[in-house]
């Protein structure tokens, strides 16, 4: 008797259990609760076997030893779990086609004016963006609470962040893109002009005009050059982790045969800073001036010791030439030199008077303003805007008087023959020697080439360091034991 009535307390507290269960499951607020029961549990697990509770970690063991029930309710947190998650941002990418701006490109992804707006505004004291050129390259991620980050892309080495901090809130970080140096060689014949020789083995067109430019004193490329003449050129090429160019630098060495006769230049910069291009015997390519100071229609006067004064109405000596040009047109110093006066000088108007080596001076007159940062004791380079053609003082028109002197001696301009510049200084030759030898090995390899492209060094991403792919090591430390001195010479 006993053991049935135990028997029926059982089954009814059973019985029991099960209805009041259903009662409860039936309740809103039950699945909830059960969630927050089982993510909470969840939570627990790794705190407590971090703490070390063993006897808390053994129960939580058996929990992952449920039934069935206990698994379903295992997948229902998981899916609890989930909803946490934030998804990913949505990431747009693309370049800036030809005629198309900033503005156009995001407004074709969606963002709003205002945002375009606010974006431009904090952007423009980093990069205006009306500088957008074709091929830049943006990247948008937009995130799911409507913030955006941007990533702007100039070509160049560096690369721009715009973030919205909160609505309507921007801030821009300017980073460096990373990347790598890379010393390249291209070779061609002429069969029509220097530039088509040049285009057609992948030389773009600034690098082809500032190779016209070193020989342009030796060379007149728009009547001298013959059907099968050759030009070799070695320059730097900077490019990113995907190995797209991000720019070309500045060509360490260039030759060009003329008719059978050659032509060679090496780039080299001394301790003391000056640069330029020199024959292999260390003298300059360069004139020690410019044949003109400005890119002018004309001559509207010339050298003369008696000349006509149009608003004087006298004769009087013009020991200087005058070049018709627009207003506004840049002048350049023929010259480097030392400014040594940069202001108001009665009938010249405004004016700027250079010295330069060997007692030259040069003074540039009637200009409509001054280059900033032009002044008395500035050092000034070969071709460096110091300022701007005008009809300041006694000037019937916009023109700029150039004038030259030396030692107190006006020279007709347009009838000098023009001074070399510096060549190497005598201290610094065994140091040019070294880097001409590598310089005129690398010609003598990429003339002989199969290929008219070769890639002679290039930079590792991870350090400052450059690297053979051309020529295992052995050979170069056989050939060229100084190489190592060399190469941070080339990296300066």
């Amino acid at each position: 008797m006993i053991r049935i009535k135990r028997g029926k307390l059982v089954f009814n507290l059973v019985i029991g259990g099960i209805i009041f269960f259903i009662l409860i499951a039936t309740l809103p607020g039950f699945p909830s609760l059960l969630n927050t029961f089982f993510s909470g549990l969840s939570y627990r697990l790794p705190v407590l076997e971090k703490n070390g509770d063993k006897k808390k970690l053994g129960r939580e063991k058996k929990v992952e030893n449920l039934s069935v029930k206990s698994r379903s309710s295992q997948s229902f947190v998981e899916s609890s779990v989930k909803k946490r998650i934030v998804s990913p941002v949505v990431i747009f990418s693309g370049t800036i086609r030809r005629n198309d701006t900033l503005y156009d490109f995001l407004k074709k992804r969606q963002i709003s004016p205002q945002k375009i707006y606010l974006i431009s505004k904090s952007l423009k004291p980093f990069f205006n963006p009306r500088d957008c050129r074709p091929g830049d390259k943006v990247e948008i991620q937009k995130k799911e609470n409507g913030l955006i980050v941007l990533r702007y892309f100039p070509q160049g080495f560096h690369y721009y962040i715009v973030e919205e901090i909160r609505p309507g809130v921007f801030t821009v970080r300017k980073k460096e893109v990373l990347r790598k140096r890379v010393v390249v060689g291209a070779r061609g014949e002429i069969k029509s002009s220097l530039y088509d020789a040049m285009r057609k083995e992948g030389v773009n067109d600034e690098l082809i005009l500032k190779f016209s430019d070193i020989f342009s004193w030796e060379i007149d490329f728009l009547t001298d050059p013959r059907k099968g003449d050759f030009f070799q050129i070695i320059w730097e090429r900077y490019v990113d982790t995907e190995g797209k160019i991000l720019a070309e630098g500045k060509i360490l060495a260039a030759q060009y045969v003329n008719q059978g006769k050659k032509y060679t230049a090496i780039f080299y910069r001394d301790p003391q800073g000056h640069k330029g291009y020199f024959t292999p015997e260390g003298k300059s390519l360069q004139k020690s001036f410019l044949r003109s100071p400005l890119s002018y229609r004309r001559i509207s006067s010339y050298f003369s010791y008696r000349r006509f004064h149009p608003i004087l109405k006298i004769y009087r000596p013009h020991l200087g030439i005058d070049y018709a040009a627009p207003t506004g047109t840049p002048v350049s110093s023929i010259g480097e030199g030392i400014v040594i006066f940069a202001g108001w000088n009665g009938g010249f108007g405004r004016q700027v008077k250079i010295r330069h080596p060997n007692g030259y001076i040069t003074s540039y007159g009637h200009l409509s303003r001054i280059a900033k940062g032009i002044r008395r004791g500035k050092k000034v380079f070969q071709g460096q805007v110091i300022g701007y053609v005008g009809a300041t003082g006694l000037a019937t028109g916009p023109h700029l008087d150039f004038r030259i002197a030396r030692n107190g001696r006006y020279y007709n301009f347009l009838k000098m023959k023009l001074p070399r510049a510096a060549p190497v200084k005598r201290a610094y030759l065994d140091d040019f020697n070294k880097i001409k030898n590598v310089y005129v090995y690398y010609l003598d390899v990429l003339r002989k080439a199969d290929n008219n492209f070769l890639v002679f060094l290039e930079e590792s991403f991870e350090e400052k360091k450059m690297v053979s792919s051309l020529y295992p090591d052995s050979f170069l430390s056989t050939h060229f034991p100084e190489l190592s001195p060399v190469m941070q010479q080339l990296l300066i």
